[in-house]
């Protein structure tokens, strides 16, 4: 996206083409047992600008794990924004950041990628960055900028140019992650209490098409129970399959429920519009994105543990 007001000369779309960028799409990956552990990555829906990360072997989660952010950036003909005719003046130095906002967390950041001098040589570059376990929350937003990072001394014909520290001169992409809500499909939370059952749900709403799927539905492990040596992952007696059948168990509870509200042939279809990430946007989701039949509740809960042996 670019400025539409400027006072100085911009990176304009046809300069951007001639410039000659390519760049990946964003990867994710986290440590764990100083192996490195890469996430998939994939829009919440075919028509919608947002993502969302999962971990197949389902130990990653951003209260626990730290979280690895990765992207290639290849540049040529890239003098062209220097000069009388471009945007930096021709000895400055650009530099190429990723902007991050967290909403949710209340933080943002910069992440400094690298810099663009006034040569032609291909320039490869390679950004990794690692985020501290839940330092990001909810929707956050990444965009990739290119900016004057080093002044220049102008000439008489670059007067008219950027030429302050930071100053903006593009924005080359967005990209949106979600974090929560409907992105992370399943909340799940410790509690210790030697007093209640292994596991328990909470589910609760007063209308689905707008309350949040991850403030209404969350499901809640009991690390003081007897049995919960087999949900640990850190010991050997960790069962997957019993994990599985808790979540499945949940959100068979979940979405029955949800089948007695007057605006369920809504939710099941595929035009169907929603706050994001409410109750009914998440269901909406597992039904007309995954596959999910909730038809009936035996069928329902057979497709749900059908996901689970497919996709964990």
């Amino acid at each position: 996206m670019l400025a539409a007001i400027s006072s100085f000369p911009m990176i304009t779309e046809d300069m951007l083409k001639n410039i000659s960028i390519e760049i990946s799409e964003y990867s994710f990956c986290y440590m764990e047992n100083s192996k490195k552990n890469f996430l998939k990555c994939e829009r919440i829906s075919d028509d919608s600008v947002i993502y969302m990360i999962s971990d197949n072997e389902g130990i990653w989660n951003i209260d626990e794990h730290n979280l690895s952010i990765n992207r290639q950036y290849k540049f040529n003909n890239y003098d062209i924004i220097f000069g009388e005719k471009g945007v930096a003046c021709s000895n400055s130095v650009v530099g190429i950041a990723v902007v991050w906002t967290s909403a949710d967390s209340k933080q943002r950041g910069i992440i400094e990628v690298g810099e663009i001098k006034n040569t032609c040589e291909e320039l490869n570059i390679n950004m990794e960055y690692f985020f501290d376990k839940a330092q990001l929350r909810g929707d956050v937003e990444f965009t990739t900028i290119l900016y004057i990072k080093k002044p220049g001394n102008p000439l008489n014909n670059e007067q008219h140019l950027a030429n302050s520290s930071g100053c903006i001169v593009v924005e080359i992409d967005k990209f949106y992650l979600r974090l929560d809500g409907t992105g992370s499909m399943f909340p799940i939370y410790e509690i210790n209490d030697s007093q209640k059952p292994l596991w328990y749900l909470n589910c609760e709403w007063e209308d689905p098409r707008y309350d949040d799927f991850a403030e209404c539905f969350s499901i809640y492990i009991n690390s003081g129970h007897k049995n919960y040596k087999y949900l640990d992952k850190t010991k050997t007696t960790y069962n997957e399959q019993l994990l599985k059948e808790i979540m499945a168990s949940a959100l068979t509870i979940v979405i029955t429920k949800l089948r007695s509200e007057s605006f369920w042939d809504s939710i099941v279809s595929e035009a169907a519009e929603f706050e994001n990430g409410s109750i009914a946007q998440a269901v909406n989701y597992f039904i007309t994105t995954l596959g999910w039949n909730a038809s009936k509740p035996e069928l329902l809960s057979y497709s749900i543990r059908e996901f689970f042996d497919e996709r964990m």
